[in-house]
């Protein structure tokens, strides 16, 4: 696979990573929905879930490393076991369902949250366990769907004006369990393998680059901006993600 990439198309790769991977060590979400819908230019389908999976995993456990101390692990408990219950069951259908109405869908939900959320409305939520575990079960059933796993957990917290620092935590260390029992399942149906992987091992000094420049971010964006900055990138990046599969279809 990696030899199958020209120049040109490596270095657009090498660009997509880094500023996806900036944004995701940041905000501790929007790898995929800055990444895949660019992907989706230059590689196949298939290719770019096999791609970003490790890549996400392994950010997030950079971003754990840096948040260990403040992961509140009752809240992050509930998510993984509803995401981990509900994801190898949707990695069997990653391969039966239509990626395009798939991509629309999520999107749409995604952006109408999203805006929702935007305009200053909060949604009376009293039982938030109940709500935890029912965004970690949609979490669990998107990642191996869709490359997509932080945008429902992380509108809920924004919803609930969790603060920056607990809420970087608590998305980590869920999506860390996530993306491993994920990413396990991908290799038993053979989605990841050692080409993937191969390429995986050459954006690892991209995301080192990613990391500094998140580090320097952080230092600059408080919880109201952090917040903000969650809710605009995931509705932007699902509006891009639309754009980008109704170029490829023309």
């Amino acid at each position: 696979m990696i030899l199958d990439y020209e120049l040109a198309t490596f270095i657009a790769i090498i660009a997509i990573v880094l500023v996806a991977g900036t944004i995701k060590v940041t905000l501790g979400v929007g790898f995929a929905l800055v990444a895949t819908p660019l992907l989706l230019l230059v590689m196949d389908a298939d290719a770019v879930v096999a791609f970003i999976a490790p890549l996400i995993f392994l950010q997030d456990i950079i971003i754990l490393r840096q948040t260990w101390k403040h992961v509140p692990w009752r809240s992050a408990i509930f998510l993984a076991i509803s995401a981990i219950i509900v994801a190898p069951f949707a990695a069997l259908l990653q391969t039966e369902l239509d990626p395009d109405t798939l991509q629309v869908t999520i999107s749409l939900i995604i952006i109408s949250a999203g805006v929702i959320l935007l305009s200053g409305v909060k949604f009376s939520i009293k039982n938030e366990t109940s709500a935890l575990i029912v965004a970690g079960g949609i979490s669990g059933a998107l990642f191996p769907l869709a490359g997509i796993s932080g945008p429902p957990v992380a509108l809920l917290l924004v919803n609930q004006r969790w603060e920056m620092t607990t809420m970087r935590a608590v998305l980590a260390a869920f999506l860390v369990v996530l993306e491993a029992v994920t990413i396990i399942t991908f290799a038993l149906q053979g989605v990841v393998d050692g080409e993937s992987l191969a390429l995986d091992a050459m954006m690892l000094p991209v995301l080192a680059v990613a990391v500094v420049f998140a580090t320097i971010l952080l230092r600059h964006i408080d919880s109201d901006r952090y917040r903000k900055a969650v809710t605009g990138v995931i509705v932007s990046s699902a509006a891009l993600g639309l754009i980008s599969l109704i170029v490829s279809s023309l």
